[in-house]
């Protein structure tokens, strides 16, 4: 092995960090903590290639403080609205609140109020199929008195409200079995390409192409980015390398003609808080249209960033559609149906391995000009009378919401997929049939807890500032972009957000004072459980417990604790019982330790009395090694570079499946052994820090 350099013999270290606000505060701390030892270059690329890791160390930089500050910023508000708010939802029984992860939960809470609010509408509808055109009749025009529209006052030609006027079309139809032409128009259509992938993109169409969720899409997309076959997938900007999109043009010309080289889409003019840091997601060898050794997962991912940026560079798709109107025997309105075949491929060569449905290409066979008669195709329900109502709008998809979080500027291709994950872990929406559903505590937090953060205008009561709102939100999303472009000083910024946080979590204490919260109902309805109705009724004045103020409830809830301990709570009952279950231990002999004889006796200081001898006695007992503890076991046995064979001679055994769990068992004394031999010094404590 070659020798070991020492820190004088160091010239400079580099620092590649991931090409990001949160990348640039990691290489500005490491900056920090390796800078005695040598002078730190900054050095960035957004792909993982020879090329690109070449041409960053032959052009080093110094961090960029503009990016760090922005980080800083942003980790600080983060923090200060989730440790604030999380603590305060806790009176609910809420697990936590923050500052993106809340206005995402209320997009899927306000799409559920608004499909419990939703009147269907009614409709009738007649359909026909021939030469394989489907035709529609065509019953109203817009201007119509009796046209139908939706609920939100949408016109659709081809519904009406008149169910006489749907049959008689589909009796007319059943009876004469051909349509007749009356116009036939025929002209060109162009579908142009789209810009490659940025992140909410990617998990877009990964959730709509493949059902993949957000989270899944990342790590696939991680997975390929580390082994340097796509740029950083952590992006909201359309631009690609010029060299890239030369290469690429050039193997669309090779392979599919030079007809199908285009211009180039970049997307449209980035607008509002979108970070432009660094490229799209492209594949970073354009000739590769499939690397070798991907997983399967990792090859159908692949393919579409490959097939996106290589569209990009094509041309448009061409199609022919002849559009005709026809009329039948017996009915006085028109049919409206269509035919398209393409006439060149464009952009949509690069899909043709992904694809499955096929467009029609050749024109067709048979006469569309004005007077000709189209038979119905022989199939079942040809014509179809449709008799329905419109239905709610859709539920939020994982893929849609990060389009919605998009939309609305809040959030970052860095934080989509762990926003999300978060509501689902916390049990804030649930997921049923791919569709996101908010749970009673979703709805709880966003309808009745984050409102109370929110400033109201004085006489009209209008609302002034809503801190959970999506605009509020995308405004703070701003802001930290304008320190990142250098417009703003981070502390600037930081002031002014914690001076309007203040004011609103002033507000939410406020409200929350003026009347309990379920916390405090559920430990006053504990304390008096043993009460009657009555002196119930006179401790409470007689009022209802709503009628009471946070203050109010409190103060009785600590008079009633300086009596005494309350009742065990029903939870401290039921582990109590479960515990008993577990040891085979007789419930009357477990309360003696106590010295009680009924369980409803039991208070909340005997249970978790109680509770604690049951739980030395499951301590003793002998049960199987934790996964966890094995985890830890063969880590620090690799640490240590012992056999497994060595490692459990030291607690007096030959194997690992020998070793017991529990805080008393063997895997227990091992891992002590293990890590004071691992590290002889213990820890050490932080130095403060020299200001």
């Amino acid at each position: 092995m070659g020798r070991r350099a020492t820190y004088a013999e160091v010239s400079g270290l580099h620092v590649a960090t991931e090409p990001d606000r949160e990348g640039e505060f990691i290489a500005w701390r490491l900056a920090e903590l390796l800078g005695s030892i040598a002078k730190v270059h900054r050095i960035v690329f957004h792909e993982i290639t020879k090329t690109a890791v070449e041409a960053a160390l032959a052009d080093p930089t110094e961090v960029d403080m503009q990016l760090v500050e922005a980080a800083k910023v942003r980790r600080f508000m983060d923090r200060l609205v989730g440790f604030r708010t999380s603590k305060f939802s806790r009176s609910w029984g809420l697990k936590s609140m923050g500052r993106v992860q809340t206005p995402t939960l209320g997009f899927v809470v306000d799409k559920e109020i608004e499909r419990e609010a939703f009147v269907p509408t009614p409709y009738f509808a007649v359909n026909a199929i021939a030469e394989g055109i489907e035709f529609g009749a065509r019953f109203h025009e817009s201007a119509d008195d009796d046209a139908w529209r939706d609920d939100k006052g949408k016109f659709n030609s081809r519904r009406t409200f008149d169910g006489d006027l749907a049959r008689l079309a589909n009796d007319s139809l059943v009876n004469a079995r051909v349509l007749t032409v009356s116009t036939s128009e025929q002209k060109q259509e162009k579908k142009r390409p789209r810009p490659p992938f940025t992140t909410d993109a990617l998990l877009q169409t990964a959730g709509s192409s493949l059902n993949w969720t957000p989270a899944a899409t990342m790590i696939v997309a991680g997975e390929l980015y580390n082994a340097g076959h796509i740029t950083y997938m952590r992006t909201d900007s359309t631009r690609t390398s010029g060299a890239a999109r030369t290469s690429m043009k050039e193997y669309i010309e090779s392979t599919w003609g030079a007809d199908h080289v285009g211009a180039g889409v970049m997307g449209p003019k980035a607008k509002g808080n979108v970070q432009d840091a660094h490229e799209a997601i492209r594949p970073t060898r354009t000739d590769v249209v499939e690397p070798e050794e991907l997983s399967s997962r990792q090859s159908r991912l692949y393919k579409f960033i490959w097939a996106r940026f290589a569209a990009s560079q094509m041309t448009d798709s061409r199609y022919e559609r002849i559009s005709l109107k026809c009329t039948v025997d017996g009915f006085d309105r028109p049919l409206a149906g269509s035919i398209a075949w393409r006439v060149h491929t464009g952009w949509e060569a690069a899909y043709a391995d992904i694809t499955r449905k096929q467009p029609r290409t050749e024109p067709p066979t048979f006469d569309t000009s004005v007077g000709a008669q189209l038979d119905f195709d022989d199939i079942d329900d040809n014509p179809e009378l449709i008799e329905d109502e419109t239905k709610p709008p859709r539920r939020f998809r994982q893929h849609t919401l990060v389009a919605e979080m998009k939309e609305r500027g809040i959030g970052r291709p860095s934080t989509y997929a762990t926003t999300i994950s978060k509501l689902i872990d916390r049990e804030y929406v649930k997921m049923t049939d791919g569709s996101l559903i908010p749970t009673d505590s979703g709805r709880l937090l966003w309808t009745e807890v984050a409102t109370m953060y929110t400033e109201t205008a004085e006489g009209n009561g209008a609302k002034v500032a809503f801190l959970f709102s999506a605009a509020f939100t995308s405004d703070m999303e701003e802001r930290l972009d304008l320190v990142e472009a250098g417009e703003r000083t981070g502390p600037s910024v930081w002031h002014g957000f914690v001076a309007h946080f203040k004011q609103l979590h002033g507000l939410a204490l406020e409200q929350k004072r003026s009347r309990p919260t379920p916390n405090q109902v559920r430990k006053f309805l504990q304390v008096v459980s043993r009460r009657t109705e009555a002196e119930v009724s006179e401790l409470l004045g007689g009022r209802e417990i709503e009628e009471l103020s946070g203050a109010e409830i409190s103060s009785l809830i600590g008079q009633e604790l300086e009596k005494g301990s309350p009742p065990a709570t029903e939870k401290q009952t039921k582990y109590v019982l479960g515990l008993c279950e577990e040891l085979e231990v007789d419930l009357k002999e477990a309360l003696t330790k106590v010295k009680l004889e009924d369980i409803d006796a039991l208070t909340m200081e005997t249970a978790s009395e109680l509770i604690t001898q049951l739980r030395e006695i499951q301590d003793e007992l002998p049960r199987p090694t934790s996964e966890k503890q094995l985890k830890l076991i063969e880590r620090e046995v690799g640490k240590a570079e012992l056999s497994e064979q060595e490692a459990c001679a030291l607690v007096e055994l030959n194997a690992y499946d020998e070793l017991t769990g529990g805080r008393g068992g063997t895997a227990s004394g091992l891992i002590t052994i293990l890590l004071k031999r691992n590290n002889p010094g213990g820890r050490k404590g932080r130095r403060r820090r020299k200001r």
